[in-house]
């Protein structure tokens, strides 16, 4: 992987790997690490920021929660379709001619969404303009997670890794939050214009920061699966369904058990519970990432976790409980991820990198959406502990793929 800029590492660091806050420090002690990691999470703020904040907006203009929903699953498609021809592009033409034009089209696609909106028109002009925003957001994570063997020493890798997770984590919790905040003090137009503002300018940050040159490997894989090609990535991705439509399930599952126990709103701070679980495990696993063993272990191990630690879920009896069930649920997701993360870039095709963590990311997107959807018929059906169990049994249909196809995680 080649770059326009020279890459430097910390000096005299040993390729061990160090544990606890030593191994943060050398992480953020590297160079270009903190600034690269606020631009990013600038850049990725339309993902957290985005469907709450067109909910809140069309709901508003349209008084329809079933208009709402519509155009958000517009941008949340577009999102998921474009991003690894993206970061396929990214891969075989490099990030200058792709990434900020890109932006530019996502900003743009916010801006329309708020002017139709208030000029009164339809659903599907909306769902065009959502679209736009969603397809052109550019695949950040992707290039900063290839970027990170580079960035760091080889014993900080994992903790890398995690870091980035626990921002995800952080972003999933900070941006909906921002998104209220704004529709509650400033108007909910301002928190999707807001959004496309951060998106824009974080990426041409990103950008200077760490432009990615075009796809100069002699072995570059150009078959049309692209980083599909990989046996691995293709096991990870295919595990990863389940497990993200464990989080589907719990997207449903959690404010449903608030409008049981007295409101649906308290789904907000039960989701914010998990999030925050997920960013403690995943500080925790950065601080001592051998602590699973070997990473082909680690995530078979980590899964069988999930599945311990979602199952307290089921039996909740009271909103106190629930909130702490909820922080353990989550206190192996962000671990996964890192885990998936590291396995991905020891196995990937030449020249894919991008595409293959955009997949990762995407695998896990697409179980939520199908998640939610399955789960919301079942709680209608038979209640929140219904959707409790599925967030359950997913996660260990998940560790059984990965179990039976451990030969091609070694």
């Amino acid at each position: 992987m080649a770059t326009d800029a020279t890459t430097e590492r910390p000096e005299g660091a040993a390729d061990r790997p160090s544990h606890g806050l030593h191994a943060y420090r050398r992480v953020f002690g590297a160079p270009r690490v903190r600034p690269l990691l606020l631009a990013s999470l600038l850049a990725r703020m339309p993902v957290g920021m985005g469907a709450v904040g067109l909910i809140l907006f069309i709901h508003g203009e349209t008084g329809s929660f079933g208009s709402a929903g519509a155009v958000t699953g517009a941008f949340t498609i577009s999102l998921g379709a474009t991003g690894p021809v993206l970061a396929r592009l990214i891969d075989r033409r490099g990030s200058r001619l792709v990434t900020v034009p890109a932006a530019l089209m996502s900003a743009f696609g916010f801006v329309a969404v708020v002017v139709l909106g208030k000029a009164g028109a339809g659903i599907v002009p909306l769902m065009v303009a959502a679209a736009f925003a969603g397809g052109g957001t550019p695949p950040i994570g992707g290039i900063l997670r290839q970027h990170w063997p580079e960035l760091v020493e080889p014993g900080e890798l994992e903790t890398a890794y995690a870091l980035d997770a626990v921002s995800l984590e952080m972003l999933f919790v900070t941006g909906p939050l921002l998104a209220g905040i704004l529709a509650a003090s400033a108007g909910p137009a301002e928190g999707l214009l807001v959004a496309g503002a951060f998106g824009l300018s974080g990426t041409v940050i990103f950008q200077r920061l760490l432009p990615l040159a075009p796809g100069s490997e002699p072995d570059a894989e150009r078959h049309w699966l692209g980083a599909l090609t990989s046996p691995t990535l293709r096991v990870l991705v295919a595990a990863a369904l389940p497990l993200g439509a464990a989080f589907g399930a719990l997207d449903v599952t959690l404010p449903a058990f608030g409008a049981a126990h007295g409101s649906s709103a308290l789904g907000g701070p039960l989701t914010a519970a998990l999030a925050c679980g997920s960013a403690l495990g995943g500080l925790a696993f950065g601080a001592r990432p051998t602590v699973f063993g070997p990473s082909q272990q680690a995530i078979v191990r980590l899964g069988g976790l999930t599945v311990l630690t979602c199952l307290p879920l089921v039996f909740a009896t009271s909103v106190p409980e629930m909130f702490v069930f909820a922080a353990i649920a989550g206190i192996s997701i962000a671990p996964q991820v890192t885990v998936r993360n590291n396995l991905a870039q020891l196995k990937l095709a030449a020249g894919t990198a991008t595409e293959a963590f955009t997949w990762l990311t995407l695998s896990i997107t697409v179980g939520a959406s199908a998640g939610a959807a399955l789960v919301g018929a079942l709680v209608e059906a038979d209640g929140w502990r219904a959707g409790a169990l599925v967030a359950v049994v997913m996660p260990a249909l998940g560790t059984l793929a990965l179990f039976a196809r451990r030969d091609l995680l070694r």
